[in-house]
């Protein structure tokens, strides 16, 4: 940005304000209470013996489970259909497997399907068709005996010879999405797999994960097809269970309003009554023994070094305290429920108040116990105090400055409409960083009025353009706009900049008026940048021209921010160099990967050039992708199709030179002149300089300019 005064005030915007960046918020995943064992629902009779032996865990021993799995478990066994609302990894898979399973046990030879489970995305398919398979392995080997639950995925991946063994062939449940479950209605040859069943006396399961995710237009057209596939089932009895992570009230309502609301969406969504007593929620505990703790007991603590060991850590006032401040809070009922989350200031603050010490000795007092725990969970089964991490990235606002000359003008992220002196939106010139006052010409009220962000469309009495304060004169118009005789051409006679002498408040004259700062109008488009000269034609797009602080490119920015989590988290060992991203639809997806791809391609390409100059100084066309290729690190063994290919052998010499042909090709390709936006080359940003042999020879060749008017005269410099 040209003017230092506007640049200091979006730096202090954005770094100090932490509009792009705000603080973190910190959320304790709260402890699930334990109920009974797979095994004593078995010994109840709630579950049939052989459920029980297949459900153990990989050391063979009976899974605990949580109240809310048990208790959805005792509702399906009694034929009732739930909702259960938990967080994620609270084990709600397990509230329906389980149950389903149970039914197939008990009646041997059941023909399928008895259950289609219904998942908004393919990803979420893949993951439990994955853990249907370990839990199969894990019933062969401790029953010794063939799993007897058949089970298969059925979406746009499974290959045809699959489909037509599910057809022939039935499974017990069916993994699938709502497309799927749809085109099952409509193509004959899926008839089999939705035939009317009205002679079973056994269950059917309609599982829909993830209900919160069918609202809207969307959550009519799933609940249409829900009514359609039940109507073509003919089971007469249905369970119907619907699973979410937050599918809630708002946040202050009582547990009674809770339920009621989610009973309301999901028997709606299924069509049957459903009453809050069919809507099953998490039940909470405390993960530290003691309850919260004395002033006195935490004001002790805060001088004492962290126990090292998971006991000492419960009975710890610090991790007491932070758990009821930070994880739980005690309901109407009695019952315990989430705390939302905070930014860790905001409770070390809380925490200064009650202990008298100051607020950065008390956040790096939770820092520590955070970091504690971590360290213990590491070594766990079952995590103690795990965290999360909230940090929303925003994609920054748009600044707004006051219509008059620079030293004067104030600046503003919010654009305040008023009437004496409004805030106009400001555009930067690309090339040299000029700020131009985005506006609109109201020709019924003969003034200027901020444009509006965004890209609605204007009524016709408004024209948009551009009011820029700088010194220029019409002296400095192009000379390409300009005819042989001097004069200004017709295609740009109406875009030359005019003079106006404008008011805070918008008004404006012709004519130099007291108190009035000149100011130049361009309409329509921004022609000519007044400080650097650049100028444009028609076909050039505002975006290419001019940037606003703020612009959307959210996959460029995803893709930053992505390397940059992986790379910090291989460097520092604070977490798995591993990120699994959710977006709302398949094209997003497909773009963000594309998009991912090219930039890791393209900055491989580019770091390696880079490296290359900074050791040799110099790179020409012969050596120039040799060396490139040398200084990205890459081996045969990443580069060939077959990764043993032994790297002294001619095809992996072959590989190479294919490999450098290609390398050579997309050098060539970057480094040319494009006009990229939002991805300059490296000689566009300064970081090399193309030289070509014997231009310097060719321009002071003076006899071979001799017929070209314009360079006649000039200097070979020129």
């Amino acid at each position: 940005m040209a003017d230092e005064r506007l640049r200091e005030f979006v730096q202090r915007l954005l770094e100090e304000e932490q509009h792009l960046w705000p603080e973190p918020l910190v959320q304790l995943s709260p402890a699930y209470r334990r109920d009974v064992t797979v095994e004593e629902l078995a010994r109840e009779g709630v579950l049939h013996p052989e459920t029980a032996r297949i459900f153990r865990r990989t050391d063979g021993n009976t899974y605990h489970l949580y109240r809310h799995q048990a208790e959805a478990i005792r509702k399906a066994a009694a034929g009732k259909s739930f909702v259960l609302t938990s967080g994620t990894g609270s084990g709600k898979t397990f509230a329906y497997f389980i149950p389903i399973i149970d039914t197939v046990v008990r009646r041997p030879g059941l023909p399928g399907p008895v259950a289609f489970v219904v998942y908004p995305m393919n990803a979420l398919v893949n993951s439990q068709l994955q853990a249907l398979r370990q839990l199969a392995e894990n019933s062969r080997r401790y029953t010794g005996r063939e799993f007897s639950v058949r089970f298969a995925r059925y979406t746009g991946e499974t290959k045809e010879e699959e489909r037509e063994e599910i057809r022939k062939n039935p499974p017990h449940i069916l993994l699938t999405n709502y497309v799927m479950a749809e085109l099952m209605l409509v193509r004959p040859e899926d008839r089999e797999l939705i035939r009317p069943r009205p002679e079973l006396d056994a269950p059917f399961f309609l599982v829909f994960d993830e209900l919160h995710t069918y609202r809207g237009r969307q959550g009519a057209d799933v609940a249409m097809l829900v009514r359609r596939l039940k109507a073509r089932l003919e089971r007469p009895r249905v369970i119907h269970i619907g699973t979410s992570a937050t599918l809630v009230a708002h946040r202050d309502a009582t547990p009674e309003e809770r339920r009621r609301v989610v009973a309301n969406f999901a028997g709606r969504f299924f069509g049957i009554p459903l009453g809050p007593d069919q809507v099953i929620e998490e039940t909470l505990e405390p993960a530290t023994e003691g309850g919260p703790p004395e002033a006195e007991d935490l004001r002790r603590a805060m001088g004492e070094p962290l126990p090292a060991d998971l006991d000492g850590l419960r009975r710890h006032p610090l991790a007491r305290w932070l758990e009821h401040t930070l994880g739980l809070e005690r309901e109407s009922d009695g019952r315990y429920r989430r705390r939302a989350p905070r930014p860790l200031s905001e409770v070390a603050a809380e925490l200064s108040a009650l202990v008298g010490e100051p607020e950065k000795r008390c956040r790096e007092a939770l820092e520590a116990l955070l970091s504690r725990a971590a360290e213990l969970n590491r070594q766990l089964s079952e995590p103690f105090f795990a965290f999360k991490l909230h940090q929303f990235i925003s994609q920054g606002r748009a600044v707004y400055a006051t219509l008059e000359p620079p030293k004067d003008r104030e600046f503003s992220a919010e654009g305040q409409v008023v009437a004496e002196r409004p805030f106009y939106p400001v555009r930067f010139c690309r090339i040299c960083g000029q700020d131009y006052y985005h506006v609109v010409y109201d020709r019924g009220e003969d003034r200027f009025l901020p444009h509006p962000i965004g890209g609605e469309e204007l009524e016709e009495r408004f024209e948009p353009g551009y009011l820029a304060f700088v010194d220029w004169s019409k002296d400095q118009i192009p000379d390409d706009w300009r005819n042989t005789k001097s004069s200004i051409s017709r295609t740009w006679r109406d875009r030359v900049p005019q003079v106006v002498w404008v008011q805070p408040d918008g008004t404006f004259s012709h004519e130099r008026v007291e108190g009035a700062a000149p100011a130049w109008w361009q309409r329509r488009k921004l022609w000519l940048c007044l400080r650097c000269g650049e100028y444009y034609t028609e076909r050039k797009t505002e975006f290419a021209k001019l940037s606003s602080l703020s612009i959307g490119r959210r996959s460029s920015a995803t893709t930053v921010l992505a390397t940059a989590v992986l790379r910090h988290a291989a460097r520092t060992g604070a977490a798995k160099d591993k990120l699994l991203t959710f977006t709302d639809s398949r094209q997003d997806a497909s773009l963000q990967a594309g998009h991912f791809n090219d930039f890791i391609q393209m900055g491989v390409l580019r770091s390696a050039l880079y490296s290359a100059l900074q050791e040799h100084g110099e790179l020409r066309f012969d050596n120039v992708a040799h060396e490139t290729v040398r200084h990205m690190g890459l081996g045969v063994q990443v580069l060939a199709q077959d990764p043993s290919l032994d790297p002294s052998s001619p095809a992996a010499r072959q590989v190479l030179e294919a490999f450098r042909d290609l390398v050579e090709y997309r050098l060539y390709s970057d480094l040319r002149r494009g006009g990229r936006v939002l991805h300059p080359n490296l000689e566009d940003v300064g970081l090399l300089r193309v030289e070509y042999d014997g231009l310097e020879e060719a321009c002071a060749h003076g006899g071979l300019w001799r017929e070209v008017s314009a360079l006649a005269d000039r200097s070979p410099q020129d």
